[in-house]
C-alpha cells in the first residue's frame, strides 16, 4: 500500500501502471534468471511468466494508493466506493477509478474528497474548489441539523397569521366596497304592490305551516312518550295548545 501526500496522489495513480509494469519486469528477469539455473529454461520461463502475470494483475493492479487526512490525521484508502460530485454517479469500480482519479461514469475529476472520518474535506489540487467534491458511498448528508428555536417559530408564526388575517381584513373591506358599487351601479328594482303581496303570504304561509307541522309533531311524541300516563299527556298538550295560541296570534 503506497501512501503519499493528497495534492500528488492523482499523479501517483496515474503513474501507477507504469511502475507496476517496471516492478513486474525486473521481478520477470530476476525470477527468470534465478530458476534457469535450477530447471530446464523453457519450464523456468513459463513459471516466471506465470508469477509476473498473476502479481501484475491481482496483486500490483488492486494496489490502492492511501493518502492521510490533512485534518484529522486518519488513513484513507482511494479504493473507497464513493459518490461523484457532479452527477451523482455511484463509482464502484475503485481499483480503475478510485476518487483521486475520475468518475468511471461522466468522466469528472473530484478536486476534492469529504473524509469519512471527520466529513471535511480533502483537496487534490491547489485552488482548494469547495463544490462538487467526492464523498464515501455511506457518508450521511454532512448539512448539520439546526436545533429548532421554538420561539423563533412560534414568531414566525404569528407573523403569518398576521399577514393572514390582514389579507382577510381587506379582502372584506374590499367585498364591502364592491357591494356598495354594485348597488349603486345596479340598483335593486323596485317591487310592484302584487309583488309585495305575495311574499307577504308566502311568508305568512310558510310560517302558519311550519307552526301547525311542530304542534302535530310534538302532539306525536307526547302520545308515544306518556301513552301510559294520560294525565300527564293531557298536560304536556295542553302546553303546546297554549304556545301555539300564543304564537300564532304573532303570525
Amino acid at each position: 500500500m503506497q501512501t503519499c501526500d493528497p495534492l500528488t496522489a492523482r499523479q501517483w495513480f496515474k503513474l501507477r501502471t507504469a511502475a507496476n509494469w517496471a516492478m513486474v519486469i525486473v521481478g520477470f528477469a530476476w525470477l527468470v534468471f534465478v530458476l534457469q539455473s535450477f530447471i530446464h529454461p523453457v519450464i523456468a520461463d513459463l513459471i516466471a511468466i506465470s508469477i509476473a502475470f498473476c502479481v501484475f494483475f491481482f496483486v500490483l493492479h488492486k494496489r490502492a494508493i492511501g493518502i492521510d487526512c490533512p485534518h484529522c490525521r486518519q488513513y484513507i484508502e482511494t479504493n473507497t466506493p464513493w459518490i461523484c460530485g457532479f452527477k451523482q454517479c455511484r463509482n464502484e469500480q475503485v481499483d480503475d477509478f478510485p476518487f483521486i482519479y475520475r468518475c468511471q461514469h461522466c468522466g469528472a475529476e473530484p478536486k476534492a474528497y469529504q473524509c469519512h472520518h471527520c466529513e471535511k474535506l480533502i483537496f487534490f489540487t491547489k485552488d482548494q474548489q469547495t463544490i462538487n467534491y467526492a464523498k464515501c458511498v455511506n457518508l450521511p448528508d454532512n448539512s448539520k441539523l439546526v436545533k429548532k428555536d421554538r420561539h423563533a417559530e412560534d414568531i414566525v408564526k404569528e407573523a403569518k397569521d398576521l399577514q393572514l388575517t390582514d389579507l382577510k381584513v381587506k379582502k372584506a373591506k374590499l367585498s364591502v366596497e364592491l357591494k356598495g358599487y354594485d348597488e349603486i351601479l345596479k340598483p335593486k328594482k323596485t317591487k310592484t304592490q302584487r309583488e309585495i303581496l305575495q311574499e307577504d303570504f308566502s311568508n305568512f304561509e310558510d310560517r302558519t305551516m311550519s307552526g301547525a307541522e311542530i304542534v302535530r309533531r310534538k302532539k306525536a311524541d307526547n302520545a308515544e312518550k306518556y301513552k301510559d300516563n294520560p294525565d300527564e299527556l293531557k298536560r304536556q298538550n295542553l302546553l303546546v295548545d297554549q304556545w301555539a295560541q300564543n304564537n300564532f296570534d304573532k303570525l
